[in-house]
């Protein structure tokens, strides 16, 4: 059984660290050699930076970005191509239609208002955005945006809900062991504090939606309104404007969405009661054999 989990639950993260490196590598040595070719930078001045050790985006600017974007979007590609075509994820346990329609629209509002919630303690708790250029600047690029806001929260909830969660669960008896892994492991891997808070708690809403619907589309779809709306904001100047709500309204939106988050997991779980059977001991037991 130890080693089927670290097989399912270590080796889809490593090939995903392993997409993503190569293809950023790719991509940049691309973005290099392109912006050399349209006259953009100069071996020389590409040289001069490499020798001081000063970073290339001074002198590489948008190519930079366009390179970053698209190593993201075709790792994310790959990635899922790897996890379908190696078994080691499906869509659910359940089909689609299985899932009561009310429950698909409640589990969007509760990822919008788990957004508002950790946003707002993540913010308080002042965890610093080292990723903040990178990621603005992704928002203004239109591949930027489709591996951002699409390919990514597709990927993610492949990998960690589906792949990983999904795996544990099926092992565990106790189901919060695969939801508070995968939430873990999915906080761990975005390196950048903020994102490691905000991306830790949301997947745990992400895992829990996921082990009552039986089904990976609601968080999908949850994944996507979160990030997208992310892109949005840091697109038009709105996250400075959020960033600088008075405490007086930070606290009122913080008890209204922590009370309103609280009402809607508790309708969810009203209206579709029904759990299906993750955890099979037979399949444990041969596991271990």
């Amino acid at each position: 059984m130890f080693r089927e989990t670290v097989k399912h639950v270590v080796l889809p993260v490593l090939y995903f660290m392993l997409y993503q490196f190569v293809f950023s590598f790719v991509c940049y040595v691309a973005a290099t050699v392109y912006a050399v070719c349209a006259g953009g930078v100069s071996v020389d001045e590409i040289l001069n930076l490499v020798s001081n050790g000063a970073p290339m985006t001074s002198l590489m600017g948008n190519y930079t970005t366009d390179a970053m974007a698209w190593g993201l979007l075709l790792s994310s590609l790959a990635t899922m191509w790897h996890l379908t075509h190696f078994g080691y994820f499906n869509f659910g346990k359940q089909p689609l239609n299985k899932v009561k329609g009310g429950v698909m629209a409640l589990s969007v509002v509760l990822v919008f208002l788990a957004m508002l919630v950790f946003n707002i303690i993540a913010q308080w708790a002042g965890l610093p955005d080292e990723m903040e250029v990178q990621m603005n600047a992704l928002s203004k690029n239109v591949v930027g945006v489709l591996a951002i806001a699409v390919a990514g929260p597709i990927l993610e909830e492949m990998l960690f809900r589906g792949a990983i969660q999904g795996h544990l669960m099926r092992k565990f008896s106790n189901p919060w062991i695969g939801i508070l892994v995968a939430s873990l492991v999915f906080g761990l891997i975005h390196v950048n504090p903020i994102q490691v808070f905000y991306a830790t708690m949301l997947g745990i809403v992400f895992g829990w939606i996921y082990y009552r619907t039986g089904n990976l589309m609601p968080v999908v779809i949850g994944h996507v309104l979160n990030n997208s709306l992310a892109a949005v904001m840091m697109y038009f100047g709105l996250d400075a404007e959020e960033k600088a709500l008075s405490a007086s309204s930070e606290i009122t939106l913080l008890l209204v969405s922590s009370v309103a988050a609280v009402v809607t997991a508790w309708l969810i779980n009203r209206i579709q009661q029904d759990i299906i059977p993750w955890y099979d001991a037979a399949d444990e037991q041969q596991a271990t054999e």
